[in-house]
């Protein structure tokens, strides 16, 4: 297997921050704190600066006479930036930016020096100041948040027809019309255009010329003014990475003919991106290999106002998406802006890609790297003596990172050396010992870079450095004088022992241009930052999908050669950005989590991980790698609202991410069972029914749907329950599929869910999902956050006097007993105050406990359960925690579980009082506890 993989220094820097800023320093008002050892030094940075009002996208009215903004998610609107409402209130918002701007200087004592202004996303601007003026201006009225810039870095012919574009491209899809992307705009915040290359000029077969041009706008957000990026120089500068991405998405389809031609080797004629009648728009995000937040927060709200429908972004970050600039994201998705970003590239300081994944946010397409099936690059070949044998022709070579072009020889000596690896430890090479030659040197022990060194200095050409083991090199050769190549394992093998075959005469060889090989698809880039993600997310799957991002031929700058190869998450996130370019150009009416939903729904599932061998997992890739062959054709799709999407957040959201309408289903703590529930959608013109069914073999999980078989009516909507039940502990997470097939094969493809399960097998006296909190075992208190709340949020019943908490154990179940056998005490706040338990019992329904809580603090305080969290004993029969508009608590017991033990074992038996300020109930009746225990085989 060959998979070439150059990835420039440029591409693999994928940390979050350069120089040391991990994290960002962020002040706020009125909650204002500084951290004791932050230091106020008097060297000026770029802060971001967020004001009070809110802006265009999230304006709903009251001010004036000022109509609302905001889009209108019941109805599917789409925000207008043309609007002659948000125009005018834009400008509202503009004027009230200058009585900020004019509020911060008199604090400050001097003029402000303003980079950018923002009113769609939200009201800010960006400036220089110290981290002690900084510190000064959170206190000004109408500031609400002050945060130093973050520096985020990029991630660095076949692509297109490897994952079916040419399907959508000859109309096999909904409607059979021809579609290149035309009338899509796909916006790119990189680093910049080449705005005269040949893969942006106006291609008169798409219909562009200079009334409607393919390249609408090459915009510099190194300053912004009124939305709009006003720098100097949009582009491409410092690097050609902005170029390359911006062709691959939607690059025109171009001919060797072309000047400068891509020299495209036989039998191919002609190259394009995925969706080359796509329009693009150009926002400079990143002057030179670092990429200021600033600046892509003006990217983003000019894009915003642009209109674009797809956008793509090959930059790191994102490990904090309700909080960084997925959160930006999240802003355009609901402008109905598609957002494709890259997963993520190892790097010098992040060399295990496991955990790493960037772009967190379930509402963006998370983009993993992986092989298509044929690789572009430089030809080596064995020319003597004699002939040759067959396995040391055209062997496909891979740039170093420190070239952009081959250099390419005709007969030249190649050498291999006793010090095979060529580091210094080992004796390096004797001086002259490759004069007028090019090496022949294996991986291992020292650097790409000292093994280049080494050679240069005993006079080689050039040098070819072959793997030591399966799959590619990711070859770093910063720094590096002289040409440097990669080859496979068994490509150098091969050469090296023809060389020794040969003793003391010369064997020579060549390097061509460019060839073009048979490689193996589908297989995982070993540079790809890959899931699971930690923490707080761990119970949200990313990467979503992958695609090619190996050895990518695309367009360049001039200082490129016009054309390069470049390997990385940032080739792969263009593919899909251009596929969905594509799925909205036959589809327009498809908000973006659909298109993402049918897009992961859709993928090709079978593929490698980077040895060529081990299947990959859904950790590794989503849903698997895209595939166009189906994706427009998808028959239900999957929506979610910006509304849950900003609920969801881990850090005082209301729901728990695992409720989110996604194409996946995680639960890192199922211990015992527990359940999902998914909303499809059908985008067919007439009924259709369907088979739910689970591919899986991990043992002890099994996974079931509920209803198994379903019909959805045209343009109806399907809830499915999906209960996964846990037998066996397990160590890793049990990865499988929920498959949707239709009883029609004509009406569309067979559909999946991705499943990804984790728990344990054996439960006692704890609550199983739905929580933040910890504990367990018989007589242990388990600490819990209701409704999603974490233990330092308050959960307010909605009720200014009384509240009532429901706890449903299931049809069927008597819950006997007086309240002697429960007590109720309310340890915190002090307006809580415990009252009487009673209990509800009915043959038919589900049994209850009402506990009832009064208010006795300050007068226009509302109920609250807890500011600390709920604190119950419960066993493992339950199943989930519903809160509802009308200020009730639900805990509901799975019915299965609940009817097969005795109705009693519902609480543990202890008697200790626990700390955990909040609701606590307990046993006090210690014999009938322990019975009920006992009997329940607890």
């Amino acid at each position: 297997m060959h998979n070439a993989v150059r990835v420039k220094a440029l591409a693999v820097l994928v940390t979050a921050s350069l120089g040391g800023l991990a994290a960002t320093t962020a002040w706020s008002n009125p909650s204002f704190k500084l951290a004791a050892d932050v230091a106020e030094a008097s060297a000026e940075s770029i802060y971001l600066i967020e004001f009070a009002e809110p802006g265009a996208l999230h304006y709903d009215g009251g001010t004036g006479q000022l109509r609302g903004t905001a889009p209108k998610a019941a109805s599917g609107e789409r925000f207008n930036a043309k609007s002659a409402d948000v125009a005018a209130y834009r400008q509202f918002v503009q004027q009230q930016q200058q009585a900020h701007i004019a509020s911060i200087a008199s604090a400050l004592g001097r003029e402000l020096v303003v980079t950018h202004s923002y009113d769609i996303t939200h009201s800010g601007i960006a400036a220089k100041m110290t981290a002690g003026e900084a510190k000064k201006i959170a206190q000004v009225p109408g500031v609400t948040s002050v945060k130093v810039d973050e520096l985020r870095h990029l991630d660095t012919y076949r692509g297109p027809e490897f994952i079916g574009a040419a399907t959508i491209w000859n109309g096999a899809t909904p409607g059979g019309t021809t579609n290149r992307g035309k009338g899509i705009v796909i916006g790119v915040l990189d680093s910049g255009i080449n705005s005269t290359h040949p893969s942006f000029a106006n291609d008169a077969s798409c219909g562009f010329s200079a009334a409607d041009p393919k390249l609408l706008s090459a915009r510099d957000c190194a300053s912004t003014s009124g939305g709009v990026c006003n720098g100097p120089n949009g582009e491409a500068v410092d690097s050609g990475h902005g170029v390359h991405t911006a062709s691959t998405a939607g690059g025109n389809s171009v001919t060797n003919a072309a000047t400068p031609s891509p020299n495209l080797p036989a039998p191919y004629t002609q190259m394009s991106g995925v969706a080359p009648c796509a329009a693009i728009r150009s926002y400079k995000v990143c002057p030179g290999t670092t990429c200021p937040s600033s600046a892509i927060t003006g990217g983003i709200n000019n894009a915003i106002a642009d209109g674009v429908d797809v956008v793509n972004f090959s930059i790191s970050g994102g490990t904090s998406p309700w909080s960084d600039d997925d959160r930006r994201f999240l802003d355009m998705v609901n402008a109905g802006i598609f957002v494709a970003a890259s997963a993520g590239n190892t790097s010098t300081s992040i060399t295990n890609p496991v955990g790493q994944v960037n772009h967190r946010g379930p509402w963006v397409m998370t983009v993993a790297a992986s092989t298509q099936d044929k690789d572009l690059g430089p030809g080596l070949s064995a020319t003597g003596p004699g002939t040759p044998p067959a396995n040391t022709q055209n062997l496909l070579t891979s740039l170093g990172s420190h070239i952009s072009s081959p250099t390419t020889f005709t007969n030249l000596p190649i050498r291999t050396s006793t010090n095979v690896e060529g580091c210094t430890a080992s004796g390096g090479f004797p001086a002259g010992y490759f004069t007028g030659s090019v090496a022949l040197i294996r991986r291992g022990t020292c650097n790409f870079t000292e093994k280049v060194a080494n050679a240069a200095a005993a006079g080689a050409q050039q040098v070819f450095i072959y793997n030591n083991t399966f799959g590619v090199i990711n070859m770093n050769t910063d720094g590096a004088t002289i040409p440097a190549y990669s080859i496979t394992q068994d490509a150098g093998t091969a050469l090296a022992a023809f060389i020794a075959t040969n003793g003391a005469t010369p064997t020579t060889a060549s390097l061509s241009a460019g060839i073009v090989g048979d490689v193996q698809g589908d297989v995982l880039g070993d540079f790809s930052f890959r899931g699971p993600t930690p923490g707080t997310l761990a119970d949200l799957t990313k990467p979503d999908i992958t695609a090619p991002g190996v050895s990518i031929y695309a367009a360049g700058r001039a200082a490129d050669g016009n054309y390069y190869l470049e390997s990385g998450t940032s080739m792969s996130g263009p593919h899909v950005a251009g596929a969905a370019a594509l799925v909205r150009a036959v589809h327009p009416t498809w908000t973006p989590p659909e298109v993402k939903s049918a897009l992961q729904m859709t993928a090709k599932r079978g593929g490698f991980k980077e040895n060529g061998t081990t299947p990959w997992d859904i950790d590794d890739v989503g849903s698997g790698r895209a595939d166009l062959t189906k994706a427009a054709a998808a028959g239900l799709v999957l929506n979610e609202t910006y509304a849950n999407f900003v609920a969801a957040n881990p850090s005082g959201g209301s729901i728990n991410i695992k409720q989110l309408n996604l194409a996946s289903v995680r639960n890192m703590a199922c211990n015992g069972s527990c359940t999902f529930t998914r909303t499809l959608t059908s985008k067919l013109g007439a009924a259709s029914t369907w088979t739910a069914s689970y591919v899986g073999s991990a043992p002890g999980v099994t996974v079931a749907v509920s209803p198994a078989t379903f019909t959805v009516a045209a343009g109806g909507t399907q809830a499915i329950t999906i209960t996964a039940s846990v037998t066996a502990t397990q160590a890793n997470p049990a990865f499988g599929y929920i498959v949707l097939t239709p009883q029609d094969a004509a009406q569309s493809p067979a559909l999946h869910l991705t499943s990804a399960i984790k728990g344990q097998g054996v439960v006692d006296q704890i609550f199983k999902d739905g929580f933040d909190g910890s504990g367990g075992g018989d007589g242990t208190a388990v600490c819990l956050s209701a409704n999603g709340k974490t233990s330092e949020d308050e959960f307010n019943s909605g009720n200014p006097g009384n509240s009532i908490v429901t706890l449903n154990i299931g049809a069927g179940n008597a819950m006997t007993g007086a309240s002697a056998d429960v007590s109720l005490e309310a340890l915190s706040p002090s307006y809580l105050s415990e009252t009487a338990v009673t209990f509800s019992s009915s043959a038919a329904g589900d049994e209850a406990i009402f506990l009832t809580m009064s208010e006795t603090g300050a007068a226009g305080i509302e109920t609250n359960l807890s500011t600390e969290g709920v604190l119950l004993f419960a066993d493992a029969g339950l199943d989930n925690i519903v809160a509802g508009s009308d200020g009730i608590l639900r805990l509901e017991w799975n019915e299965s579980y609940a009817d097969a033990v005795s109705p009693n074992a519902r609480w543990s038996n202890s008697t200790a009082p626990v700390t955990c300020a909040g609701i606590h109930i307990t046993c006090t009746n210690q014999a009938a506890c322990d019975a009920a225990v006992s009997a329940a085989g607890n």
